[in-house]
């Protein structure tokens, strides 16, 4: 296993750790999963959550607190690292494009949300 993979590892363990998955337990994540298939929320490329369209209030909150947790997550990471919480996102946002189911959404540095089809999502030159 390579560096950068181990590093990938450790960062969605920890994301997983506070709480800034996407699939957390059904009583906290349900309506973001349901958001999620329903292209409403989607991962994008700076290693957080983003809205493909207009979330209720509640949806809203959830993201939020999902992205504070991947945020606390990448600083902690970027310091174990010596290095920046942008780059551990950034790196964090290439993985999780990876994971994005066909019929979901995710968005790439271009600002444009797209649907994953059938085939796996070109990975981005930056990547």
């Amino acid at each position: 296993m390579t560096k950068r993979n181990k590093s990938i590892i450790a960062i969605l363990a920890a994301t997983a750790a506070f709480g800034g998955m996407a699939t957390m337990a059904p009583a906290q994540g349900s309506e973001v999963r349901q958001a999620i298939n329903a292209g409403i929320v989607g991962e994008t490329a700076t290693g957080y959550l983003g809205f493909a369209q207009t979330p209720s209030g509640e949806l809203r909150a959830q993201v939020d607190a999902i992205n504070l947790g991947r945020r606390s997550a990448f600083a902690d990471l970027a310091q174990q690292r010596g290095t920046t919480r942008q780059q551990v996102a950034e790196e964090t946002a290439c993985n999780r494009l990876s994971s994005v189911n066909p019929g979901q959404v995710y968005q790439l540095r271009d600002g444009a949300w797209r649907t994953r089809g059938s085939a796996p999502i070109a990975t981005p030159s930056y990547c």
